[in-house]
Order: structure tokens, then sequence, then C-alpha cells
């Protein structure tokens, strides 16, 4: 017989959300710039030519990554805020019912 109990824990959904917020936060107060050395610094026009072109690169690719976490994060908020809505209107409606009241109703899906 299956069971159908399941638990979510709330504090490690806000906990990744939150972490994953602030490493898009970290990210974008830094720019690639910051970790690459400047022309200057490398003495060659050439070498420097390959390295502005990495560079343009790995900063394409750091910004498409940190689109996707912050829809990533955005999304496990929602989810954390869903299960604790949904958990509140459980302790309302179980407490209702152990003071003898009817609980309040509310469709599946609804606010």
């Amino acid at each position: 017989m299956p069971s159908y109990d399941f638990a979510v824990d709330l504090e490690a959904l806000v906990k990744a959300a939150q972490a994953t917020a602030d490493a898009v936060t970290s990210v974008k107060d830094h720019d690639i710039s910051d970790f690459v050395p400047g022309e200057a610094a490398l003495g060659s026009a050439v070498v420097w030519s390959a390295v502005d072109e990495f560079q343009e690169r790995w900063e394409r690719g750091v910004n498409d990554m940190v689109r996707d976490i912050e829809e990533c994060s955005g999304r496990i908020g929602k989810v954390a805020l869903t299960y604790a809505e949904f958990d509140q209107g459980g302790y309302e409606s179980l407490s209702a019912l152990g003071n003898g009241t009817t609980p309040r109703l509310r469709p599946w899906g609804g606010g």
C-alpha cells in the first residue's frame, strides 16, 4: 500500500532561496574585469587580445548563469511561501475544528 505522507522542510527551502539570492548579489557586485589583468599588466597586445576575447565570453556565460540562478531563487522562494500558506491554512482549519467551529473552507489553489 502506498504512503501519501510527505514532509516539507520550510527552513531548508528558505535557506536555499536566500543562498541563491546572495550568490547572485555577490556576482553582480563584481565585474569579470575585476578578476582579469589589464592590458598594461600583460605587456602584449596579442596576449591582451586573447584575454579580452576570453573575458567577454566568460562574462556572457556568467550573466546567463546568473539569470538562471535568479529564476531558481525566485521559484524556490515561491514554493516555500506556498507551503507556508498551506501549512497555516491547515493549522487554522484544525484549530477551528478543535474549538468546535466550522473551519473557513477555501477552494484548492484559491487564496
